[in-house]
C-alpha cells in the first residue's frame, strides 16, 4: 500500500529528465556507429545519474521516523530503477536492430553496472541526507567519465566493452562494481536504524 505514495514522492523530474538526455545521446550513438563507443558510455553515465536520484526523499525528516523498515522503503524506491534500465534496454535493442558490432552481453552488463553504481552511491548518501541525488549523480558521473578522459586510466581500466587495450576487460570491472554496489546498498540499509521509542 505504501509503494504508490513512496514512488510518487520521488524526484521524478530529475530521473526522467536525465533518462531522456541519455536516450538522446544513445540514439545518436545508434545513428552514427562511428561514435557509438563514445556516446553509449555517456548515455550509460547519464542513466547512472538518473538512478542516483531515485532515493531522494524531500520529506525525509518525517519518513525516517515512521515504523516502516528502511530496507522496505529502499526496495520500493528501487522500482524507479526500471526507468533508466528500460531506456538502456531500448537503446541496446535499437543498436542490435541497427546491426552495431558490439558484444551485447558485455554491453548489457555495463548498463546494469552503471545503473546499480548510481543507486549504490545514492544509498550510501541517503544515510547522511534525505536528498543525496545531486551530489551522488555528480560523483557517479565523475567516476564513470574519468577513465575515458584520462589516458593513463583508460589504458588500464575499460568501462565499456571495446577491442584493444592492455588493462582489465570491462566485464571484470563491472562484475566487481556489481558486487561492491550490492554490498554498499546492503550495508547502508542495515546501518540506518529507526530511533527507539521511549
Amino acid at each position: 500500500m505504501m509503494a504508490g505514495p513512496a514512488l510518487r514522492a520521488g524526484a521524478w523530474p530529475a530521473v526522467t529528465g536525465l533518462s531522456a538526455a541519455a536516450m538522446l545521446a544513445g540514439i545518436c550513438g545508434v545513428l552514427f556507429p562511428a561514435a557509438t563507443t563514445v556516446l553509449f558510455p555517456i548515455s550509460f553515465a547519464l542513466l547512472a545519474a538518473a538512478a542516483a536520484f531515485t532515493l531522494d526523499e524531500p520529506a525525509s525528516l518525517v519518513v525516517d521516523v515512521t515504523p516502516t523498515r528502511t530496507v522496505r522503503r529502499t526496495g520500493v524506491r528501487a522500482l524507479a530503477l526500471l526507468v533508466p534500465l528500460t531506456v538502456g534496454a531500448v537503446l541496446l535493442v535499437a543498436g542490435a536492430m541497427r546491426g552495431l558490432a558490439l558484444p551485447w552481453g558485455s554491453t548489457a552488463l555495463a548498463l546494469v553496472g552503471n545503473v546499480l553504481l548510481g543507486f549504490a552511491v545514492a544509498a550510501v548518501g541517503r544515510t547522511r541526507t534525505g536528498e543525496p541525488g545531486a551530489a551522488a549523480s555528480a560523483a557517479v558521473v565523475l567516476i564513470l567519465i574519468l577513465p575515458g578522459t584520462v589516458p593513463l586510466v583508460s589504458h588500464w581500466v575499460r568501462t565499456f566493452p571495446a577491442s584493444g587495450g592492455d588493462g582489465l576487460p570491462s566485464d571484470t570491472v563491472w562484475w566487481t562494481v556489481l558486487a561492491l554496489s550490492v554490498a554498499a546498498v546492503a550495508a547502508s540499509v542495515s546501518e540506518r536504524r529507526l530511533p527507539r521509542r521511549r
